[in-house]
């Protein structure tokens, strides 16, 4: 049963919601019944713990719009002279400090901190049959903060702090701390702990095995490893991370062979992974989404445009935002008969596998539908139509992943560079993906380009490729000569110069976003915005 199914049943009776942004560290609801007398047994608590999982919900959509649109995978089509997040974020637009987006991302981040930490004030004072169970609950929370934490500061840069239950005045006081300050006193320690307190199998308050989606060992090792990756990279640049790191995912990836978990053995158990009937089975940590109203994946809408009615019942939304020109080349490197080398592209981006009822392709710019599961690619891969089961926008079940495998392996290789386990862990995901393995003798300049590749291609539409451009200190570079590409001919002539001339907005500022408006204006003076957008 997923995660979710059970705060459908019962976890929504905790009201942790905070209303508005003068009280996004607030927790105290107007019933303080709530908080007073809920957090009393060990059921109350596992409730209350679900509702911070539940704070994950919107994720996934923020990982597409400030990750995934922000690379170089994706490239935004300005077609309108309409505001729209999506093409203000893709074109480095600086004037976007009061788009929704930014301001939905920052509110319901704190709100996962904020369930986290009345959840954490309350553990002491509430008595487990089992203390082993009492603490991999507090390891969740911590895992939970954390990663709310991650997003925030790799988002927003210099964030506030607060690792405990405030008022509205005290949330008043607490001003904006270093990036380097908000790893080593919230996110670090909290991943620390967590390690130190979760298992390989959660289980509920009474000893049973937990649902779905729990967090695991496995996961707070893989997201302390991303994050002391993270540490060693810019904008914090502590080198000392990487052997930390190293260690962790070497450990994540050898507790997964040996049990024989997270990876999809052949190419095409691997197209089959982003299909929602297999959710929970291959990802080291996902977020949980069902078929039900808002309880649905959100990026899946947001990240299709116009599609006639053999793909799904549904209008999508229209967005245009397609494969970058390069990726979707690489993707769609044929063999001598026409077929896709890379067994990655269909189940990742749109190809010409998928034809409407009436026989006719779709015509647009390639678009990924890693996780859009239209009607035509379920028949593909032989599973049966759930189209009637999506009754609006907010009912797409498929999970979301976190942390995978794979990105566990290529972060792997990328800090170890060509040993004989690196290259054989590279192998491994190209040899399913049936595209050319690693050569036997290679630099390490070009196993780096290998691993860089692999990630772009294994990872497309995660929301991951933005913060690896980050931390390698690569983003301007790398932005600046896409829209220059893009803006020119092939003989390199500028043809499309409004496209060509966006390169100039791509500048060292850009790494992280502007704090929302709606913040800047809670109390004057309390926060300093980021460099380059005032």
């Amino acid at each position: 049963m997923k995660l979710y199914k059970y705060i459908i049943c019962g976890g929504l009776a905790l009201t942790l919601t905070l209303s508005s942004c003068e009280s996004w560290l607030e927790v105290e609801p107007n019933d303080t019944r709530t908080t007073d007398y809920f957090y009393t047994t060990p059921n109350e608590m596992e409730q209350a713990l679900i509702g911070i999982y539940n704070g994950l919900l919107p994720i996934a959509n923020y990982s597409w719009m400030l990750s995934e649109v922000r690379s170089d995978n994706a490239w935004v089509d300005k077609t309108t002279d309409k505001q729209r997040d999506y093409i203000d974020i893709g074109t480095f637009n600086p004037n976007i400090s009061t788009i929704s987006t930014l301001s939905s991302a920052w509110n319901d981040l704190y709100e996962i901190v904020a369930r986290a930490n009345m959840f954490l004030s309350k553990t002491d004072g509430v008595t487990f049959s089992d203390e082993k169970i009492k603490n991999q609950f507090i390891g969740e929370a911590k895992f939970l903060r954390a990663l709310a934490y991650f997003d925030l500061v790799r988002y927003f840069g210099h964030i506030p702090i607060v690792l405990e239950p405030v008022s509205v005045n005290e949330a008043m006081t607490i001003k904006q701390s270093k990036q380097v300050d908000v790893y080593e006193t919230a996110i670090v320690p909290d991943l620390e702990d967590a390690v130190r307190k979760l298992v390989d199998t959660p289980l509920n308050y009474q000893g049973n095995n937990a649902s779905a989606g729990r967090a695991t060992l496995a996961a707070a090792k893989s997201l302390l490893g991303r994050v002391y990756l993270t540490m060693a990279g810019y904008p914090v640049q502590d080198e000392s991370k990487k052997a930390l790191a190293e260690q962790l995912f070497s450990e994540v990836i050898d507790y997964a062979r040996a049990n024989n978990k997270y990876w999809a053995q052949t190419g095409d158990e691997w197209q089959k992974v982003w299909i929602s009937d297999n959710d929970n089975k291959y990802h080291i940590f996902e977020i949980q989404y069902i078929a039900s109203k808002n309880y649905g994946n959100p990026m899946v809408f947001n990240s299709v445009p116009q599609v006639n009615d053999s793909y799904t019942k549904l209008e999508m939304s229209g967005n245009r935002i397609w494969c970058e020109a390069r990726l979707a080349g690489r993707f769609k490197l044929m063999d001598t008969e026409g077929v896709s080398l890379d067994i990655r592209c269909p189940s990742t981006i749109y190809t010409d596998d998928f034809v409407d009822d009436d026989g006719v392709p779709y015509t647009g710019g390639p678009f990924f539908q890693k996780f859009f599961e239209h009607k035509m690619k379920r028949k593909m891969l032989g599973y049966e139509d759930i189209d009637a089961q999506i009754a609006d926008r907010t009912y797409f079940p498929i999970n979301y992943p976190i942390i995978r495998l794979e990105d566990v392996m290529l972060m792997y290789a990328e800090i170890v560079g060509p040993t004989d386990k690196a290259k054989s862990l590279v192998n491994d995901i190209c040899e399913r993906a049936g595209v050319p393995t690693v050569p036997g003798h290679v630099t390490p300049e070009r196993f780096a380009e290998i691993v860089d590749w692999q990630r772009r291609l294994e990872l497309a539409s995660e929301g991951i490729r933005w913060h690896d451009l980050v931390r390698q200190n690569r983003y301007v570079e790398v932005l600046q000569e896409m829209f220059k590409f893009n803006g020119s001919d092939e003989n390199g002539v500028i043809s499309k110069p409004e496209t060509y001339e966006l390169y100039k907005l791509v500048t060292k500022d850009s790494y992280i976003y502007p704090i929302p408006d709606s913040q800047m204006k809670v109390k004057e003076g309390l926060y300093e915005q980021n460099k380059g957008y005032n």
